[in-house]
């Protein structure tokens, strides 16, 4: 009886490890993402009828990358190319006592070092991100000459 009992508390000891440790993670994960200088809160669906997905968005060089607020991955769910970023239709609406700017895109994404073509998705964030996110598709870093 004593060997079960001991067996039991050894397992729900190891239960708790594992749960303190991706709690850890988790809490890591969104701190580092969100901290980051150049990222945002977003939300993101593919169509219109999907639900929104929270996230944070970090301005790269030439990518836009989405990262899901809770997830295992540590890198991007999502990363959109800046040379053909496209705001289709932008609306804003009051949501919850925050003003939020509601956005039809669309962006080839970048997969396996392959540039998919451009596909539509929609995009929800505060009205100063999107400011910064006009700004960043507005401000293409100046491309490097070939010389022979």
């Amino acid at each position: 009886m004593v060997d079960v009992a001991s067996s039991v508390v050894t397992v729900l000891v190891f239960i708790l490890l594992a749960l303190s440790i991706l709690a850890v993670y988790f809490i890591a994960r969104l701190k580092i993402k969100a901290l980051n200088a150049g990222s945002f809160n977003v939300a993101y669906r593919e169509k219109p009828e999907d639900t929104w997905v929270a996230g944070v968005c970090h301005y790269a060089e030439d990518l836009l990358k989405w990262y899901r607020l809770f997830s295992l991955k540590w890198g991007s769910s999502v990363r959109w190319t800046r040379q053909d970023f496209e705001i289709l239709n932008s609306e804003v609406r009051e949501a919850d006592g925050e003003t939020l700017a509601i956005l039809h895109c669309r962006a080839g994404q970048a997969k396996h070092g392959q540039i998919e073509p451009p596909a539509d998705f929609y995009l929800a964030m505060g009205v100063h991100d999107y400011s910064g996110l006009v700004s960043w598709m507005e401000s293409v870093p100046p491309q490097a000459a070939e010389v022979f």
